[in-house]
């Protein structure tokens, strides 16, 4: 992430996530500019009018990791495919809700770096993590992020 941020000091982002494929114990920090994020917006509006109209997809389309501009900041692994094995002989379901709050836990412990007071934020600035297929509305409700949904 410093590296990052010494490569793009003019930036200033309105969000960061932690995309989370809790699946594989992985996760990606992500972060987006209203910059990028109003090209990607025109580019979508051009192949699917909904997303001139409909707030509710536009909002999803803002806070969606996966649609953002800077998608691969880092990657980090946090067990191999044998530790999440022994851990979780193969439930699933109980892997996916321990690590996406362990990622949760992570980017609690993360904004209280000094890394994480460098970036250069807009008033609305959010952090939140997503789990890799989760609908944004759902990741931000989650995350107790109130102003993004609005």
């Amino acid at each position: 992430m410093e590296i990052f941020l010494n490569e793009h000091p003019q930036m200033e982002f309105y969000a960061l996530a932690f995309d989370c494929n809790t699946e594989y114990a992985e996760f990606l920090v992500c972060m987006n500019t209203a910059d990028d994020f109003e090209q990607t917006l025109r580019d979508y509006q051009e192949d699917d009018k909904r997303y001139c109209t409909d707030a509710a997809s536009i909002r999803d389309l803002r806070y969606n990791p996966g649609d953002w501009e800077h998608t691969d900041i880092s990657e980090i692994e946090l067990f191999s495919e044998d530790e999440l094995a022994a851990q979780y002989q193969d439930d699933i379901e109980r892997q996916c809700a321990e690590l996406l709050q362990l990622c949760d836990e992570i980017l609690a412990a993360f904004r209280e770096t000094d890394v994480f007071k460098r970036i250069p934020k807009t008033a609305d600035f959010i952090s939140f993590c997503i789990d890799h297929d989760e609908d944004p509305a759902d990741a931000l409700a989650r995350a107790g992020v109130k102003g993004a949904l609005a």
